[in-house]
């Protein structure tokens, strides 16, 4: 199941958040455990973020287990084509399309 934390906003629904959700759910259902959308468009991100193109997401599991975060970090790495990004943080996945960069997919980067 997705599930979407208070004040999450999507300005623009893309076809890149559509198959970022469609993957999440799928990880959802084979893992049996919540994923939950934490930011979309919001102001609350440093400048030059994607957040706020509706081409950025933050995405959290039930319970916050790092565990689960790492599986579905994975999951979404391995499924995500170029140019997708899909980085492992602190106590979330992040994941953007970005046709500026390279892709690293399973590189997690601890923030």
């Amino acid at each position: 199941m997705i599930t979407f934390a208070p004040n999450v906003q999507i300005v623009d629904f893309t076809e890149q958040l559509a198959l970022i959700f469609r993957l999440a759910g799928n990880w959802a259902n084979i893992s049996n455990v919540s994923v939950e959308i934490n930011s979309i468009d919001d102001k609350r991100h440093k400048v030059g973020t994607l957040h706020g193109w509706s081409l950025a997401i933050d995405l959290d599991t039930a319970g916050d287990k790092m565990p689960d975060l790492e599986q579905l970090h994975g999951y979404l790495a391995r499924h995500l084509p170029h140019p997708y990004q899909v980085l492992l943080e602190q106590d979330h996945v992040h994941v953007e399309w970005d046709m500026q960069r390279k892709k690293t997919p399973l590189a997690p980067r601890i923030a």
